[in-house]
């Protein structure tokens, strides 16, 4: 299972934050690399997972030597994990990664000819030189069952879920056999049979929870039983899958809760509420910290002692609510959950909600989390992907701090450029138009709040560097429908997804003025504009179809 790379972690990046992670070294050799191949492609690309982000992997780069040789080393959060080697577009591969030493070598000559290009040396070899040969297998039984392969998912949502149970099953089993199948000349490796029960067991239960959700009802004992298995490996891109398909339903069942009993989703224990204004509050002074120390041994007793409490959380409001917040989450977590689903969702309840928080809050709310988690792999998961948001801070503090901001676009970082108006929407938008004449647009409409929006977002990048520089990506951010959004945790957004382009904020009465000009005006939809200015399309392709809209975009600047 492949991704969208959306996120390059760099060889220091890595290795000064996983110095005590184990690591999988990457050796190999690009056979027969002419001039004209290396210049194409100078680098070979291996990527690898994180359990808590399903629309990214996390990738390094290893530049190709005179004679086509590489090496680099990833970082492995769990024994066993699916690695995926991208090179340069033109060669792609799947294989089983364990800490140690692996070899990969394939032919130049060979790209789009041969049926098996990559060979494997080292550890997990019989896995993975036999993985290419249970693909060709799956693809053929798949191909020769249509209710269990080309049609399986046509009448799947309106069956039972005693049915649905069945048929996955079967679609399960159809698939684990094809290891069988692929080696009846040769011994089938264990680790193979392992990684593809991984694989199938997982497709099994990330469709049966899709099934759960759209029809309503909740999942069966044994699914629910099958979250143990989490932090198990191997990591693969199904289990990430998955995983967030079950925080998904998660998330339902923990807003059923608090509707049903908001006594005890609202509120906290007296010693654990003490316990965060002591390790977490400012300024207490030594009288404060022991008071609070008498409250964590024995509780209260009387109501001044909680009007003491009071004021310490007023003193430090804004990190308390922080700590608050997930703390009443975790306890709805535990109070539906095992402790293996309970720690998953811990360390979810962050990288979930990382867009509504500045990075200070990123870090602390990090800390406190690792600190109430016991699982490495889920504590090391989210420590990876909170030094990735972290390593833009630099380029975030610029932006934010950005005040030159006028009615024209304004480069505030190289290829970030803001606009600001209190001109009627009509009247500003076409002055920005007109300042991009003779430029293709592909227009983003998007609001940091839609989960739709930001999904499609972590597209744009890749989408970008297919395209030629000279089409313009712009961005307005509609307005909020309740609460009003921060400035600066939409410049840290844009920024932390290099949303390159032209970025403008409107208002209610902006929106209003622009209803018919920009139709439909919803967050998560897309327009292209001729280099004339005039549309080619009101509703277009969104980014995550990506050939299609790279398509749809080039013809629109022939035009």
């Amino acid at each position: 299972m492949r991704f969208i790379i959306a996120a390059f972690l760099f060889i220091t990046t890595l290795d000064h934050a996983f110095a005590v992670t184990d690591s999988l070294i990457i050796k190999g050799r690009i056979q027969n690399l002419n001039g004209r191949l290396y210049r194409q492609a100078p680098f070979i690309t291996f990527s690898r997972n994180n359990i808590l982000q399903p629309q990214s992997e996390l990738s390094k780069q290893a530049s190709l030597e005179a004679d086509g040789s590489f090496r680099v080393s990833l970082p492995m959060l769990f024994p066993q994990e699916e690695i995926y080697v991208d090179y340069g577009g033109k060669a792609f591969t799947t294989f089983l990664g364990s800490p140690g030493t692996v070899e990969v070598t394939f032919n130049g000559d060979s790209i789009g000819k041969a049926k098996k290009l990559f060979y494997f040396a080292g550890v997990n070899a019989d896995a993975n030189n036999q993985y290419p040969l249970y693909l060709a297998a799956e693809s053929q039984r798949l191909n020769s069952s249509r209710t269990l392969g080309l049609d399986f998912f046509k009448a799947f949502w309106e069956k039972s879920p005693s049915d649905a149970r069945f048929i996955s099953e079967q679609r399960a089993e159809l698939r684990l056999g094809s290891v069988q199948a692929a080696t009846q000349k040769t011994v089938a490796s264990p680790a193979l049979y392992q990684w593809i029960k991984s694989v199938t067991d997982e497709e099994q239960m990330q469709i049966l929870y899709e099934h759960a959700l759209a029809n309503q009802y909740q999942p069966a004992k044994y699914l629910i039983d099958s979250l143990k298995r989490l932090n198990k490996a191997p990591l693969t891109g199904q289990r990430v899958i998955w995983a967030n398909r079950f925080g998904n339903y998660a998330d339902i069942m923990v807003e059923s809760k608090k509707i049903d009993n908001p006594s005890r989703t609202n509120s906290l224990p007296v010693k654990l509420m003490a316990t965060l204004i002591r390790d977490n509050a400012t300024r207490l002074t030594a009288e404060e910290r022991q008071h609070l120390n008498d409250i964590v041994a024995n509780g209260v007793s009387e109501k001044a002692e909680l009007d003491f409490m009071n004021k310490l959380f007023a003193r430090n409001e804004t990190v308390m609510n922080l700590l608050f917040n997930f703390e009443r989450e975790s306890r709805i977590y535990s109070d539906l959950y095992d402790s293996t689903a309970t720690e998953f969702l811990k360390v979810r309840y962050l990288a979930k909600n990382f867009y509504k928080y500045t990075y200070k809050h990123q870090e602390l709310l990090s800390r406190h989390i690792q600190s109430r988690t016991g699982i490495p792999q889920f504590k090391q998961s989210l420590d990876e992907i909170v030094k990735l948001e972290l390593k833009d801070s630099s380029d975030i503090r610029k932006l934010i701090e950005f005040r030159n901001i006028k009615t024209d676009p304004t480069e505030a970082l190289p290829g970030y450029y803001l606009a600001a108006s209190n001109d009627r929407g009509n009247s500003w938008f076409n002055r920005i138009l007109d300042g991009l004449k003779g430029k293709t647009i592909y227009l983003v409409k998007w609001n940091i709040d839609d989960a739709k929006s930001r999904e499609e977002l972590d597209f744009i990048p890749e989408l970008q560097a297919r395209l030629p520089e000279d089409i313009v990506f712009l961005y307005i951010h509609l307005s909020a429908d309740e609460y009003p959004v921060s400035d600066a945790l939409i410049r840290q957004y844009m920024v932390r997804h290099r949303l390159k382009g032209v970025h403008m904020s409107v208002d209610d009465t902006q929106m209003m003025d622009l209803l018919f000009k920009l139709n439909p005006l919803d967050a998560a939809t897309f327009s292209i504009i001729r280099p004339n200015g005039k549309f080619a399309s009101k509703n277009a392709p969104a980014p995550s179809a990506m050939e299609k809209t790279a398509q749809a975009i080039l013809e629109a600047s022939r035009q």
